[in-house]
């Protein structure tokens, strides 16, 4: 059974549903103006839900009184989440600080990263990520007394094989390296007269798991 009227006035505390949350308080300690619902509760249109899926649900409001605003949901000050966070479509903020942050495609102007400085207290050290027309991965290191870089086993799946380039850096004298041949597991090298190769590399290849980079794009 409804009860209808036209204007509610409540000084004290709104309880709807079963049982009595501690943090409202209780007799002389009650915090009035405080509301419990138990849920599932919603705010906006009649139509904006078709199920239940949350405790509570904030959609859109079509109300001619409120003139439809745009937002659902406005948080003036700092709010928190304890556990998980999902959106959909678009997280839109000026700063975000997060122990993790994980998402399938991050867009940004600037993609930076700060740490404690590690030599002088009270300082950060900022540093930028490198940018490139590619979704690109790369690998570093050193090739000492053999003819061949062994590369990672998940790049099988990861990179196209077509697309990796190889930087070489010879140390100590000029060997002539060069790259014989390259398949999904190894680069294969050959020095000057079968010379002990001694040198640095510099290997990039581009992402075959996810669709090539779009890197012009209308506004």
């Amino acid at each position: 059974m409804a009860q209808c009227s036209d204007d509610l006035a409540l000084g004290g505390q709104l309880m709807v549903g079963a049982g009595l949350p501690p943090m409202m308080g209780v007799g002389l300690g009650k915090i009035n103006g405080s509301a419990f619902v138990e849920g599932p509760m919603q705010v906006g249109a009649a139509k904006e839900y078709g199920s239940a899926d949350a405790t509570m649900m904030v959609g859109r409001t079509f109300n001619s009184d409120s003139r439809s605003p745009f937002y659902s949901l406005w948080s003036k000050l700092y709010s928190r989440f304890q556990s998980f966070v999902r959106v959909d479509l678009l997280l839109k903020s000026r700063y975000i600080e997060a122990e993790v942050v994980r998402t399938r495609v991050l867009q940004a102007s600037i993609k930076n990263f700060v740490i404690d400085h590690p030599t002088k207290p009270g300082k950060k050290l900022v540093h930028t990520c490198l940018e490139g027309p590619e979704n690109g991965v790369y690998i570093r290191g050193r090739v000492l007394n053999r003819n061949y870089i062994e590369l990672p086993d998940y790049w099988k799946e990861l990179v196209d094989v077509e697309t990796i380039t190889v930087s070489l850096t010879p140390i100590g004298s000029h060997q002539d390296v060069i790259i014989k041949r390259i398949d999904e597991e190894k680069v294969y090298l050959q020095a000057k007269a079968n010379m002990p190769i001694n040198c640095f590399y510099h290997i990039f290849a581009e992402r075959k798991d996810v669709r090539p980079l779009e890197v012009e794009i209308d506004e």
